[in-house]
């Protein structure tokens, strides 16, 4: 007969911070798969897209705009477009409303040497030039002054929804388990 004496330990602290550390790179690869998705479906397009699909970008801003934070203390993952870049215009994209502000261009005093507007293309669009002469300078001035004026006096744009984030969450929502499966090791 063979006889077998075991002696088991439970740490219950390691176990927990494996528990801990495994959540916060779950998480993250989570949170950087639904950023991915929401990147890819925003397009760059000149024209705006239907209302109800993703939003169409011209410059690229709105995709390069999309970060994710996950934090460690309070085990959650943020993830969208950065406010301080993209503005509030991503937050009127994804869930529709009306705009009533205009971003003012900002105030300034032109001068022989520098670099300002000349000629107005359209509305909000200008030719840019260096200054060469005194009336350059003070017409460059009364360009931006009108402008200000304009986006003032102007009436509100209304957005449709054109949601990219929940799409993004909803279309990897079953993807989600896999990240945490055999996270602890």
């Amino acid at each position: 007969m063979i006889q077998i004496r075991t002696r088991v330990r439970f740490n219950q602290s390691q176990v927990q911070k494996k528990v801990q550390a495994a959540n916060f790179r779950s998480l993250g690869h989570a949170a950087g798969t639904i950023r991915l998705t929401a990147k890819r479906s925003i397009r760059k397009r000149k024209k705006p897209s239907s209302p109800g699909s993703p939003p169409h970008t011209q410059t690229g801003m709105l995709r390069r705009v999309i970060r994710y934070e996950v934090n460690r203390e309070r085990e959650e993952a943020v993830i969208g477009p950065v406010n301080e870049i993209a503005g509030r215009l991503w937050n009127l994209h994804e869930f529709g409303g009306v705009s009533t502000k205009r971003r003012k261009l900002k105030r300034h005093r032109f001068r022989v040497g520098q670099h300002g507007p000349i000629r107005v293309i359209r509305p909000g669009k200008f030719v840019r030039t260096k200054l060469l002469t005194g009336a350059q300078a003070n017409r460059a001035t009364r360009l931006i002054e009108a402008e200000n004026e304009r986006r003032g006096t102007s009436m509100p744009r209304r957005y449709p929804k054109r949601p990219f984030m929940r799409p993004a969450l909803e279309a990897n929502q079953s993807r989600l388990p896999k990240f945490w499966r055999d996270s602890v090791k």
